[in-house]
Formats: structure tokens, C-alpha cells, sequence
């Protein structure tokens, strides 16, 4: 791994209004947290947020989901052991 030291910009595939969404990652000056901005290409305004606030926003998603797939398994009579394995596919990079 990799310190970040400096900002890194990625374009993506995903279309917004018929441009691409560009993804900046930065480190926060003399703070501890990073930043994750994203913009669409050819414009100025950057949506900025910490990546501790997209840490704890992700963990709540991912949460939630794993409520729902629970209760989805029980409901269709599927014990959670073997349903934690399609589970762990479909929510992993």
C-alpha cells in the first residue's frame, strides 16, 4: 500500500447527464482524514466529503443490507450459513 500524499483524479464510466464523473482522492493538509470529490467532466464545482464520513455511511449501508438478506433468508427457509456465501459474493470488490 500506498501513502497518499498527493491528489489522485480517475475518470469513471459512469454517466451523468451524458458526462463522465470524475473521482478525486486527497489527502486533508496537516489533518489525519482524507477527502473523496467528485464533479462531472467539464465542469468546476467538486462535491467534497471526508472519507471517514463515506467509511461510516458505507458501514451503515452495508448493515442494512445484511439485515434485509437475513430476514429474507429466514423467510424463505434458508439457513443463514449457506446463504451468507451468495451473500459475501454479490458484496465484494
Amino acid at each position: 500500500m500506498t501513502h497518499l500524499t498527493k491528489p489522485v483524479h480517475r475518470i469513471t464510466k459512469k454517466l451523468d447527464r451524458n458526462k463522465a464523473i470524475i473521482v478525486t482522492l486527497a489527502p486533508a493538509g496537516s489533518q489525519d482524514d482524507a477527502r473523496i470529490g467528485l464533479r462531472r467532466k467539464g465542469e468546476r464545482t467538486t462535491y467534497i466529503v471526508m472519507v471517514s464520513d463515506v467509511y461510516r455511511w458505507a458501514a451503515l449501508a452495508y448493515g442494512a443490507k445484511l439485515r434485509i438478506a437475513k430476514a429474507a433468508a429466514r423467510k424463505a427457509g434458508i439457513p443463514w450459513r449457506r446463504a451468507k456465501k451468495k451473500f459475501n459474493e454479490e458484496n465484494t470488490i
